[in-house]
């Protein structure tokens, strides 16, 4: 029988007091009466409901909570069958890169590349130049601009040309984590997403062999790639040629320890050291990959911006000192929105680890299938069904600089994004006699939250906190 009344008000009193002894025992005892690591989610010092008497939220309650560490934070609300991570900081650049890059194809490339700053630099000049489009209208931070949490602030993605895409500009913050690209996940490495907006006609519109001749054919770039990579890699010199032949080697590896050469200072002398080694060996031989200018190809084109884009991070906000141990870095609104986020919102089945991303493909109500704006997701790429209507998780890192909110930049607005998602989000597949094996199916999820206008204020509070 439910408790009510005064016996309820009593419960939660000895609650309460019980939590605050806890929180008074140094770290050796709490850890001692918690036992070994559960295997599912932390139970929290007390229930939920211990800070939410009949009166309304118990603020002071919900703030002695927070301000223990993590693994003694009231129990997220997580599905059954969910994989989920507790908050952290987002792993810094200086970290190893294989400790933190995706286990997708290419990850000891990259992990190399980003370690080398000539490379990141490299990529960063790229990202910023027009010329890798056909006509030199529009850069890869026309669409990813750094003032907007890399993306770009309209709706849908517009390309060379005024074309306009289909979807919105990724979020490129847990790029570097993901095991897989796009918002349908159709790129299986972020070498393989740099390239992509090269080649889409209604993006760049551009190919990878007319990028690296242009890129050739400027001043800059030859000592820029020669730097980074070292020598051209197409072809090596040929054994006939001398020991002392100033004819920059092929870089083997991405994360060879062997000093670049040094870019040549003007291509005057660049010429002279090109004329002397192809004097010593015969003209037949000469390769013309030893030039400064075939040190750019395409695939580290690719690279550098990849290594690039993996050292982006998002900016430190007052929800990273939170977790760093400061818990007055929230207010008392915030931190209710912070619990709600983690209980009865539900948000942490999909927005959870470091970068608030699962990095999985979920279907949320929002495919239009049937309809003039359908787009059917994964399964456009995958021709999975298990896939219909289903779209990467973004990162929340940083996320009220990042909209219109959504795939398709539907939301302007991000309170009405959480109205949405407590009215339950987009309709479910109406029924059908005989049922369409292609209507989407949303997931499971979703669910009407039930949350206050008070709640969904102090929800909104905290993620412009993130």
């Amino acid at each position: 029988m439910p408790l009510r009344g005064k016996s309820r008000h009593r419960l939660n009193a000895v609650a309460t007091l019980l939590s605050v002894v806890a929180l008074s025992l140094p770290p050796t005892a709490l850890a001692a009466a918690a036992g070994p690591p559960p295997d599912s989610p932390p139970a929290g010092i007390v229930s939920d409901a211990a800070c939410h008497p009949l009166t309304g939220w118990d603020l002071a309650c919900l703030r002695a909570h927070y301000s223990a560490p993590a693994a003694f934070w009231p129990a997220p609300a997580i599905d059954a069958g969910v994989r989920w991570n507790e908050w952290a900081p987002v792993p810094p650049v200086s970290l190893p890169p294989m400790q933190w890059t995706a286990a997708n194809p290419g990850q000891a490339e990259l992990a190399a590349d980003v370690a080398r700053p000539a490379i990141v630099a490299l990529g960063q000049m790229l990202f910023f130049d027009a010329r890798l489009s056909r006509k030199g209208q529009i850069s890869c931070a026309s669409c990813h601009q750094p003032q907007r949490a890399f993306t770009d602030g309209l709706p849908l993605a517009v390309g060379e040309d005024k074309l306009m895409g289909r979807r919105r500009s990724t979020p490129l913050y847990a790029a570097p984590f993901a095991p897989r690209l796009f918002w349908d996940g159709r790129a299986a490495s972020l070498k393989e997403q740099v390239m992509g907006p090269i080649h889409d006609p209604r993006e760049m519109n551009h190919d990878a062999a007319g990028a690296v001749a242009r890129l050739r054919e400027t001043d800059m770039y030859p000592a820029r790639f020669l730097d980074a990579f070292g020598g051209a890699t197409a072809v090596s010199p040929p054994a006939t040629a001398s020991a002392s032949s100033t004819v920059a080697p092929a870089s083997s590896a991405a994360g060879s320890t062997a000093p670049a050469p040094a870019p040549a200072s003007a291509s005057a002398s660049a010429s002279a050291s090109a004329s002397a080694s192809a004097a010593m060996i015969p003209t037949a031989q000469a390769p013309a990959a030893s030039t400064r200018a075939s040190a750019i190809d395409a695939d580290r084109l690719a690279r550098a911006l990849a290594a690039y884009v993996a050292s982006l991070r998002p900016e430190k906000t007052r929800f990273d000192e939170f977790l760093a141990g400061r818990a007055d870095a929230l207010d008392d609104n915030e931190l209710l929105g912070l619990h709600l986020f983690r209980t009865q919102a539900r948000c942490m089945n999909c927005h959870n680890g470091p970068l608030l991303t699962d990095h999985q493909f979920h279907n949320i109500g929002l495919s239009f299938y049937g309809r003039r704006n359908q787009d059917l997701g994964r399964y456009e790429a995958t021709r999975d069904p298990a896939d219909l209507g289903r779209f990467r998780t973004p990162s929340l890192r940083n996320v009220a600089q990042a909209g219109p909110w959504m795939h398709n930049g539907l939301f302007p607005d991000l309170r009405g994004l959480l109205r949405m998602y407590n009215a339950g989000m987009g309709r479910d597949a109406p029924p059908a006699d005989p049922p369409d094996p292609y209507a989407p199916r949303k997931s499971e999820h979703i669910k009407p939250l039930d949350l206050s206008p008070a709640e969904i204020d102090a929800l909104l509070a905290f993620l412009k906190t993130l």
